[in-house]
């Protein structure tokens, strides 16, 4: 197949990176609440789900993390002030049902019957109380610190990943494009402050789920101005809103930040770094960020960076496993559907991801975990590989095989036929072939026999030739070579 269409590669960088001594700190704090056995801030029907948002937001910057803990804090001070009320409502409730009570005969019999029907508000106890009052305590330990960190390692790492990047891109000769992914708004809104202080101040452009910012609004209304009458405009603020901001990175913008929302439903071909700066742990939303750039269409090589925390075991890990058993960073095609499909809707996968984070301590733990993961993938990629080809063989009938022989047959056929126009050609070159020999005193080309052939390669090669020859006369001398390779003694 490569040999009549042209795929580009996929480049990976990894950006290594070492927390400071705080985040660090940060970090093993906040793992260490997440893994308590029971916790008043996470829901229990949703605790996996909301632990792995928290890991994830944790893993994203500290500005992320800061506001997440800060959530839980404030959701948790709501309730103990919400028991607060109910136990006053209730206080309220019983002195005025003492009032009626005392002229109402039978209010405590038909009260009985009615409080089977009705659900009370339960209260807290005691324990509860303390309990609550503790962890709120604990978030805003950890939000404070959280606050306090300024400045991100993996932010610092950003810089230089860019530089290598552009300079790959460069290099490729593609251009100046980059579009960063990360899945927190409190991250983006980081990122763009920290890039605008290192000289890409107006040369960036965002992309989310909402896009109410100032600078996408002005971007939509000019986009809205300089396109209207025309079909480009569908009347679907979201559909215009971001067709708008992706024309605007198209032809203006150098660096794209972008939560998950663009990581489908849009076409960036003209873009050729695709930076995951938070790196999901499902194997096919990463295939729908790279797919973005590296698709059909794609002028150039896309280079993928991603960054890794030399600290995290458990990081380094899911990495490997990401890159080396789904290829999502490398090669021509990226991970494959049956290699995709192999993890279903990717959600289990997380869950398995999420679970060694949550109980797996020490390096040997996580290592011990994750061949025991890599070697349950392995085995399912496999068995989907065979249970494709076994489809593929059972539909593949004599029909089908009967039909592709005959236009085999005549494939040859027009080859054999095109040959022999070709090898006339070279035994007998065209005036143009042999004037442009002569002009670059390359006079053995009007020779004729064996030895002639072997000029006309050799003239066929010549760099002035090259540059003076159109593409699709090269292509004919290019075709003619090859058969005077194939008969080298005609």
């Amino acid at each position: 197949m490569l040999e009549y269409i042209r795929y580009t590669n996929r480049i990976p960088i990894t950006q290594e990176f070492v927390p400071s001594e705080q985040e660090q700190t940060l970090y093993d704090m906040v793992s260490d609440y997440l893994r308590r056995p029971s916790l008043n801030a996470l829901p229990s029907s949703q605790r996996t789900l909301m632990t792995l948002i928290m890991r994830k937001l944790l893993a994203s910057s500290t500005f992320a993390i800061a506001g997440a803990l800060d959530s839980l804090a404030r959701k948790l001070e709501r309730q103990l002030k919400d028991d607060a009320a109910l136990r006053e409502a209730a206080d309220d409730d019983a002195a005025s049902q003492d009032e009626i009570s005392a002229d109402y005969d039978g209010f405590e019999e038909e009260a009985e019957e009615w409080l089977e029907d009705e659900d009370e508000p339960e209260l807290l106890t005691e324990d509860d109380i303390a309990a609550i009052s503790s962890e709120i305590d604990d978030l805003r330990a950890f939000r404070d610190l959280a606050v306090s960190i300024s400045e991100n390692a993996k932010g610092r790492s950003l810089l230089q990943a860019l530089d290598a990047g552009f300079a790959k891109a460069q290099e490729l000769q593609a251009p100046r494009k980059a579009i960063i992914f990360t899945e927190s708004r409190r991250t983006q809104d980081y990122l763009v402050r920290l890039l605008s202080e290192n000289g890409f101040e107006d040369k960036l452009v965002l992309f989310n789920g909402s896009n109410a910012d100032p600078q996408s609004k002005a971007i939509y209304n000019a986009w809205l101005e300089a396109n209207k009458n025309t079909d480009k405009v569908t009347g679907s603020r979201t559909a215009d809103m971001r067709a708008a901001l992706v024309d605007y990175f198209r032809n203006r913008a150098e660096i794209m930040i972008a939560t998950e929302a663009a990581a489908e439903g849009i076409n960036l071909q003209f873009c050729s770094i695709v930076v995951n700066y938070d790196l999901p742990w499902n194997p096919q939303r990463i295939e729908q960020r790279i797919g973005r750039c590296h698709r059909y269409g794609q002028q150039h090589d896309v280079v993928v960076i991603n960054f890794l925390n030399k600290n995290n075991a458990a990081d380094q890990r899911v990495y490997e496993l990401l890159a080396e058993k789904f290829q999502l960073f490398s090669g021509v095609f990226g991970a494959s559907d049956e290699v995709l499909g192999a993890v279903e809707s990717g959600v289990e996968f997380e869950k398995r991801v999420v679970g060694i984070y949550q109980s797996c301590r020490t390096a040997e733990e996580i290592e011990t975990a994750f061949e025991r993961l890599q070697e349950e993938m392995a085995a399912r990629i496999d068995e989907t590989m065979q249970d494709t080809r076994k489809k593929l063989l059972e539909n593949f009938d004599a029909e089908v095989h009967d039909r592709l022989k005959v236009n085999l047959d005549e494939a040859k056929e027009y080859v054999n036929r095109y040959e022999r126009m070709l090898w006339q050609l070279a035994g007998e070159p065209p005036d143009w072939f042999e004037t442009l020999c002569r002009r670059l005193g390359l006079l053995a080309c009007q020779h004729a026999g064996p030895y002639a052939r072997w000029q006309k390669r050799r003239c066929a090669n010549h760099p002035a030739l090259r540059a003076r020859c159109s593409p699709q006369r090269l292509q004919l001398v290019a075709s003619a070579q090859r058969i005077c390779d194939a008969h080298p003694s005609t």
